[in-house]
């Protein structure tokens, strides 16, 4: 004889199947509202931090050359900012950086990259992130693309440095 706990803690076939198949759907909603959101982002870096040529939307990857920011397309174009003095500083390596610091009015933007993150493998300039700093005094940082707030104490463990090869500092 099977107790009604037993029923209901093993689940059917079609119980398996009907599981699955809602869990394609909602995993797709989810791909399809992060990319919404990445495109909203990019379209708010194309209005804050302009390339000379060419969209946020279109980049495949982001180097430093020299003291340049370059966006690099997928037809082997590059274009720099409109701008070049917003690009502050970077974390990691010039021809592959772990982050991108931009500054518009004092305020700090930092593009996360990450080929192997939730969002940077499923974008083609590897974006995972990006963050804004809403207020200084109080080092407040928002995710645009989690849309929750970001703990400074994780800002203040990164080493960035500057276009110049210097340390530079967030705060």
């Amino acid at each position: 004889m099977t107790t009604l706990a037993q029923q209901h803690s093993t689940p059917s076939q079609s119980q398996t199947a009907w599981m699955a198949t809602e869990l394609s759907v909602i995993n797709e909603l989810n791909q399809r509202h992060v990319k919404q959101v990445m495109d909203y982002s990019k379209g708010f870096l194309d209005k804050t931090f302009p390339l000379q040529q060419g969209s946020h939307k279109d980049v495949c990857s982001y180097v430093v050359y020299y003291q340049q920011l370059l966006a690099f397309f997928a037809d082997g174009s590059t274009s720099g900012l409109q701008n070049p003095a917003q690009f502050v500083a970077l974390s990691g390596h010039r021809e592959a950086p772990c982050s991108i610091v931009l500054n518009n009015n004092g305020r700090h933007v930092e593009l996360i990259l990450n080929r192997s993150g939730i969002n940077g493998c499923q974008d083609k300039a590897s974006i995972d992130d990006i963050q804004l700093q809403t207020s200084e005094p109080d080092c407040i940082w928002f995710s645009m693309v989690t849309g929750r707030q970001v703990s400074c104490a994780h800002k203040g463990n990164k080493q960035f440095t500057c276009k110049d090869g210097l340390p530079y500092s967030l705060a």
